[in-house]
């Protein structure tokens, strides 16, 4: 088990607990802690890392292609 130490303090004025967790939601959200424990809730082999990497990229350079095509369809 990974054990992550966090420091993200939210103050709650008055009775108004419901934007408190928004804001620590927020924050917990930006830090990128709910990703990464979701990450580690198994072990993954390294090839399969390096494989889900690859295929991230893969799939980032087609988007990227077809928004190309689609900006320069009409020139």
């Amino acid at each position: 088990m990974i054990a992550l130490a966090v420091n993200a303090i939210v103050k709650v004025e008055g009775d108004n607990i419901d934007y408190a967790l928004k804001l620590l939601k927020k924050k917990v959200g930006r830090e990128g802690l709910v990703r990464e424990i979701k990450r580690h809730t198994y072990y993954e082999k390294p090839t399969e890392v390096r494989r889900k990497k690859l295929l991230k990229a893969r799939r980032k350079q087609q988007k990227l292609i077809r928004k190309l095509k689609e900006k320069y369809k009409y020139y």
